[in-house]
């Protein structure tokens, strides 16, 4: 008896190159290393996406929306200090997690607008941190932050601190301490109802 093939539509198509940018990152994404995991002829996948541009910014996008997701879950009932940690726990799980698909999100949109949709729940998740903590919103605070936790993420991922001399662990909750820092520098906002 021969078996079933799952039927291809855009969703497995989508869903297929996020695990192959997950294993072997977004440079080894190809229409043919794609199809080939499928099982199918190459030409048959622009049925689906029209190119492999196309196919990356799909991908980029579910990742900052599931990326957003998982912050929004770690931001629910938290705020101040609490918050902060969440959320940078929430990233270095997704950074882990899905290695690929962060660094993808991590790097220039390929589609702008529906980049920042995408990115919509992320954002949100982070203001009502920041806001819990006082202090004004900006794109420099906001950058700052993230190039701090990011930096660490991508140190680890590029193999530099040597596993037996460094506890990445350590070296991530000083970096969250870091943002803490930065957080608690900038201007404060009265917070108060009249």
């Amino acid at each position: 008896m021969k078996a079933t093939r799952r039927r291809l539509d855009r969703a497995a198509v989508v869903e297929a190159a996020e695990l192959l940018v997950d294993r072997d990152g977004v440079a080894q994404l190809t229409m043919t290393a794609l199809a080939s995991e499928l099982g199918i002829r190459g030409p048959s996948l622009y049925s689906h996406v029209s190119s492999l541009e196309e196919l990356v910014s799909l991908v980029q996008n579910r990742a900052l929306a599931e990326l957003g997701s998982g912050l929004q879950r770690a931001a629910m009932g938290r705020s101040g200090r609490d918050g902060v940690r969440a959320l940078a726990v929430a990233l270095r799980i997704f950074a882990t997690s899905h290695p690929g698909r962060y660094d993808l999100a991590m790097s220039e949109p390929i589609d702008r607008p529906a980049m920042q949709v995408a990115s919509r729940a992320a954002g949100e998740a982070f203001v009502a941190i920041i806001e819990s903590m006082g202090v004004p919103l900006s794109n420099e605070l906001a950058f700052s932050c993230l190039a701090t936790l990011h930096g660490v993420l991508t140190l680890d991922r590029a193999g530099l601190y040597p596993r037996a001399e460094v506890d990445v662990d350590v070296v991530y909750e000083q970096a969250t301490e870091l943002v803490l820092h930065i957080m608690e520098q900038a201007t404060p906002v009265d917070l108060r109802v009249d």
